[in-house]
C-alpha cells in the first residue's frame, strides 16, 4: 500500500513538473502557441483578416471613468484606444492609436464615435466586446484582447517608478493643468494632466500624440527601473487590481518576457488619418480610409 502511494505521488509529481516545463517553453521560447486559437477570426465577417501565427493584436483601452462623471452621467467611456500589434517572434511593437471621436459603424447601433461603443454594449465584459468587435469591423484586423484601466490610476503607477522624465511641447495651464513648457521629471500628477489635457486647436488629435510620445516614454522609464523578469511581475502585480484585460496569467507572462527585451525607441507609432468633420453640431474624426489602408500595411507588416 505505501509503495503503491509513493508510486502515485512520484507519478503525480512527475505530470506536473512535464505541465510545468511545458508552459515555461511555451512562455519563453514559443509564447505564440498561447494565442494562436484567439488569433484566428471565428467571425462572418470576411472583410476581417485571421491574424499571423507570430502576430497578436492587443487594444489598450483608458476609460475616462471619474467620481463626477459616475455621479452626474453613470456610464463613461473608451477615452483613449491605441491598438498595439506584438510579433511574438521577432520581438517587434507597432502601436496604432485611434482617436476617440473616430465616426465609425457600431454593430447592432448605427454610425457614432468609437469610443461609445463600450456604453452601448453595457459597459464591463459586454463593453469591451462590443469595443473590440467595431475596432475589430472598422481595421479588418482581428483584435481578440484587451486591456484597460481607469485613466485616473495613472498617477499612482507613474509614481510607482518614480515618475516620467519627458518634454513638454507647450504649457498647459487650463482645464486642471498645470505645466510648464520644457524637459523635466513628470511626477504621477502632472503625468496625468499630461496625457488628458487637449485644449489646443487640434484637440484630440495633439492629445493623441502626446499620449503616443507618453508611452514610449513610459516604457523607457520602465526599462530603466525594472532589471528583470520579477521586477515587472512585481509591478504587474501591485497593480493588477486596477487592470481589466481577458489575457490570461500565462499571456501576461509570455507578454513580459517578449517585451522586456526590446527597445521602446524602436516601437513604430500611427494613427488613423482623417479629418474633423462636423454632423448636425457635433464634431467627429472622419476617417481617410483610402489613407488608412496604408497605414494598416505597414502597421500589420
Amino acid at each position: 500500500m505505501k509503495k503503491k502511494f509513493l508510486l502515485l505521488f512520484l507519478l503525480l509529481f512527475i505530470l506536473v513538473a512535464v505541465i510545468g516545463y511545458q508552459k515555461y517553453i511555451n512562455i519563453t521560447r514559443h509564447p505564440e502557441n498561447l494565442f494562436i486559437k484567439d488569433n484566428s477570426s471565428e467571425t462572418e465577417n470576411t472583410s476581417i483578416k485571421p491574424s499571423s501565427p507570430d502576430k497578436t493584436f492587443i487594444a489598450f483601452l483608458g476609460l475616462d471613468k471619474t467620481d463626477e462623471r459616475v455621479h452626474t452621467l453613470g456610464s463613461f467611456r473608451t477615452d483613449t484606444i491605441m491598438i498595439f500589434c506584438v510579433d511574438l517572434d521577432d520581438k517587434i511593437i507597432k502601436v496604432l492609436s485611434i482617436p476617440r471621436d473616430t465616426y465609425v459603424d457600431i454593430p447592432g447601433f448605427g454610425k457614432d464615435k468609437i469610443n461609445a461603443a463600450y456604453v452601448y454594449g453595457g459597459m464591463g465584459e459586454k463593453g469591451y466586446a462590443l469595443s473590440l468587435k467595431t475596432i475589430s469591423e472598422f481595421l479588418g484586423i482581428n483584435v481578440p484582447y484587451y486591456i484597460s484601466m481607469d485613466m485616473q490610476t495613472i498617477p499612482e503607477i507613474v509614481d510607482a517608478i518614480g515618475g516620467i522624465p519627458l518634454d513638454v511641447e507647450i504649457n498647459m495651464h487650463t482645464h486642471g493643468a498645470n505645466l510648464d513648457k520644457g524637459y523635466q521629471i513628470l511626477d504621477g500628477q502632472k503625468a496625468y494632466q499630461y496625457v488628458r489635457w487637449r485644449y489646443d486647436p487640434m484637440g484630440d488629435i495633439n492629445r493623441v500624440k502626446r499620449q503616443q510620445k507618453f508611452i514610449i516614454a513610459f516604457a523607457n522609464q520602465l526599462k530603466n527601473k525594472t532589471k528583470s523578469l520579477s521586477d515587472y511581475l512585481d509591478l504587474y502585480n501591485a497593480f493588477k487590481g486596477k487592470l481589466y484585460t481577458n489575457l490570461n496569467y500565462e499571456q501576461i507572462l509570455a507578454l513580459i518576457y517578449v517585451v522586456k527585451d526590446i527597445s521602446p525607441d524602436s516601437i513604430e507609432k500611427f494613427m488613423v488619418p482623417g479629418e474633423f468633420y462636423n454632423l448636425n453640431g457635433i464634431s467627429y474624426w472622419k476617417p481617410d480610409m483610402q489613407k488608412l489602408d496604408e497605414v494598416l500595411k505597414n502597421f500589420t507588416n
